[in-house]
């Protein structure tokens, strides 16, 4: 390492003596960051992007495969020609675009709950004091650090006895009083993000004749929209994802995507029997395979990618301004 360093300064100096230009070109000046420099992060960018963005082309290309391409070995990446006759009976067997109105709204009405609980609750614990507060938080990080699993059969009896299990009420009213699901993080990101305002400007509403509800709505919510944004995306995301809490509390009245998505084969099978009515033992792309199962998935994601894609410039600014770097 030592003599790369001798090398690298010894080179440097070299051109910076016989070529300056060149020096400026490969090492840069000042603000100006050089050839090398940039390379160097590039190459980096370069393969942590694709460590990331592997598995997405892999099944983006494997969903336009027919069963005889996925059989033949000299096909790898590319199909033979495009098929898309994957997405088509994937998007009957999803039951989309109903579905994706099913999964959204009810994504979007829990994000709704969630952010309203975990924003009143945040700012009551990061602006008053009382008897138990440290109790309150530790509670909350115990729910937090706990498996759900152990919560499940606990919440299964009570929402039976309360007469939520069945309906909307089993998900939106957990969330709505801060027991959705990864409430205590998100609790936490609106006390830290609270902790940090100005007390001076809640003072200064104060004198100025605002109570503790008006400032919250006037002074302390505008201000936290990094953690609002940061809290609607992962909640949304948390719930279109969600399939076992759905499954269980609704009793099978409502059928997501990701919940269509575990039932993929038989749907499939449906689907075909009564559009296709073809033999799979005549014709082999009729058989369920992985290039099926992909096609699914990527149907399954492109809300959510499009959601990001929409609001990734507030999200990246949020997750720097509130120091969130996962879960």
């Amino acid at each position: 390492m030592d003599r790369l360093k001798q090398h690298y300064s010894e080179t440097k100096d070299f051109l910076g003596k016989k070529k300056p230009g060149m020096k400026k070109f490969l090492f840069g000046m000042k603000n100006n960051d050089g050839f090398i420099y940039k390379l160097c992060v590039y190459f980096i960018l370069i393969v942590f992007s694709f460590v990331f963005l592997y598995p997405l082309i892999y099944m983006i290309s494997i969903s336009l495969m027919s069963n005889i391409d996925l059989v033949d070995n000299t096909v790898q990446w590319i199909p033979s020609k495009l098929y898309t006759f994957n997405y088509k009976m994937t998007w009957k067997a999803l039951n989309l675009p109903n579905s994706y109105f099913t999964t959204a709204l009810l994504a979007g009405l829990s994000m709704l709950c969630v952010a309203i609980s975990s924003g009143v609750i945040g700012y009551g614990l990061a602006r008053f004091d009382f008897r138990g507060k440290k109790l309150v938080l530790v509670l909350m990080l115990f729910t937090f650090i706990v498996p759900k699993t152990l919560f499940f059969i606990p919440r299964f009896q009570i929402y039976s006895a309360l007469g939520l299990k069945g309906n909307l009420g089993a998900i939106l009213i957990p969330a709505l009083t801060g027991q959705g699901e990864q409430a205590a993080l998100f609790i936490l990101i609106f006390y830290q993000f609270f902790k940090m305002i100005p007390k001076s400007l809640e003072e200064a509403a104060f004198i100025d004749g605002a109570g503790p509800f008006k400032t919250f709505i006037k002074i302390a919510v505008p201000m936290a929209g990094p953690a609002l944004i940061i809290v609607c995306v992962y909640s949304f995301s948390l719930y279109w994802n969600e399939t076992f809490s759905t499954s269980l509390y609704l009793d099978g009245k409502l059928k997501t995507v990701p919940m269509l998505l575990g039932n993929l084969q038989n749907n499939f099978g449906q689907v075909i029997s009564q559009s296709v009515k073809g033999d799979a033992s005549v014709n082999p792309n009729l058989n369920f395979t992985e290039a099926k199962i992909f096609a699914g998935t990527i149907l399954s994601i492109i809300p959510l990618a499009a959601l990001y894609l929409f609001i990734q410039r507030w999200f990246v600014e949020s997750i720097d301004k509130t120091g969130i770097t996962g879960e």
